[in-house]
């Protein structure tokens, strides 16, 4: 009993806090997450690494994909942006949501919740992978 009464304790103590995060570095990544989306169809060469992990396992990472979906969803295939990421949605709508809250600074996240969000990016990364679906 006093095994897992430590280990509750310690899962308490790393993912039952709170995270803040500055959203001004997040607000520059998203406009520039959205510029490059934009303009990435025209430019000839692929300029985005390959995911390590994919790589070197085979596995795809939670992220595998969201670049095509964000580059998807803002040239309007919202079909194909679901396909390669779902999170994809998340994230565009995150980064138009922080340029029209420019008045915000900081937000406290659970970070629960951002071991959710991850674990469900990861399981459909996996689904797919063990469907033969496009990774």
């Amino acid at each position: 009993m006093a095994l897992t009464q430590k280990m509750s304790r310690t899962v308490t103590r790393q993912f039952g806090g709170n995270t803040t995060l500055d959203l001004r570095e997040i607000r520059i990544a998203g406009a520039g997450m959205l510029g490059v989306a934009a303009v990435r169809p025209l430019i000839p060469f692929e300029f985005v690494p390959p995911c390590p992990l994919k790589t070197v396992t085979g596995i795809p990472c939670p992220m595998c994909g969201m670049t095509r979906g964000v580059t998807s969803l803002v040239h309007g295939d919202f079909a194909h942006a679901l396909l390669m990421n779902p999170a994809s949605y998340l994230a565009v709508a995150l980064a138009v949501l922080l340029l029209f809250q420019w008045r915000t600074r900081k937000v406290v996240v659970p970070v629960w919740l951002i071991v959710t969000v991850m674990g469900l990016m990861w399981t459909w990364q996996i689904f797919k992978y063990a469907t033969g679906r496009p990774i």
